[in-house]
């Protein structure tokens, strides 16, 4: 009966052999970056050519926070692939109260409101998915950490236990890249599209900005994540999560802090 714990040690020795190597992960301090517009967080970044991430401040990288408008990346997904959204062409409209924010006070297609962050054209999709759907889709689209019930149908992304970290938007990110998440290579193409935020002759940035507004329960907390193609092919893809420092920095200042500061770092890096 020796053979056993022989057949084991080969079973196991085999499993080990075909494992893939953990990506290399390397530190890099892009303090000056952040404190340049009065901010703190983190920065994570793939490198895809190189296959190793470089992370500014690697624990805040794994920690999880609320998606914000981030997660409009999936909603959109989502809505195109259940039918819910037929087309991000379709109008939203205006239910009539006017926001803080005045690009949301009218009538604007899908394409339009994710460019925008509109959260009330995101709350009437979310109401036409439905908790059902998202509570299938989100598990098949590898996107962890959401807290859907009906009572939060409409706020999850935006409040209370909806939690994602900085590696696992970048997951998401490369696979929807790549076109391999399980939607529609049509509805995945689309939603890239959405997401240019700069085309010039070397490259191509795209991207999508995510703010959880300051609350009596939780400070202000922002987000840049997306990805960049130089005209040669390469490609990296990134995460960015601020939240301010002591001190004043107004809401503007905050807004465009989360594109300067990865926009800064990139440069760094000579990705820009």
């Amino acid at each position: 009966m020796r053979w056993i714990p022989v057949f084991l040690l080969s079973l196991l020795l085999l499993t080990t052999a075909s494992a893939p190597p953990a990506p290399v992960v390397v530190e890099r301090n892009f303090q000056s970056q952040f404190d340049q517009y009065g901010v703190q967080g983190s920065f994570l970044l793939y490198d895809e050519p190189a296959g190793q991430y470089v992370a500014y401040n690697l624990k805040r990288c794994r920690q999880r926070f609320l998606p914000a408008s981030t997660f409009k990346i999936p909603n959109t997904l989502i809505g195109l692939q259940t039918g819910a959204l037929p087309d991000t062409s379709e109008i939203c409209r205006w239910d009539g109260v006017k926001r803080s924010f005045p690009q949301w006070n009218q009538d604007m297609s899908y394409a339009q409101a994710l460019r925008v962050s509109c959260v009330p054209c995101y709350q009437q999709l979310a109401r036409r998915i439905g908790v059902a759907r998202y509570q299938q889709w989100l598990p098949k689209l590898g996107y962890p950490g959401m807290i859907i019930t009906p009572a939060t149908l409409e706020t999850f992304w935006l409040d209370g236990k909806s939690q994602i970290s900085q590696f696992e938007q970048v997951d998401f990110l490369r696979r929807l890249q790549a076109e391999t998440l399980p939607v529609e290579k049509r509805h995945q193409r689309a939603v890239q599209q959405l997401l240019i935020l700069k085309k010039t002759p070397e490259y191509t940035l795209y991207g999508k900005t995510g703010w959880r507004f300051r609350s009596a329960r939780n400070p202000d907390n922002g987000w840049l994540v997306g990805w960049i193609t130089r005209a040669n092919g390469r490609r990296a893809f990134f995460a960015l999560n601020i939240a301010p420092k002591p001190g004043p920095l107004n809401d503007d200042q905050f807004i465009a802090s989360r594109r300067a500061v990865t926009e800064a770092v990139l440069r760094e890096l000579k990705w820009l």
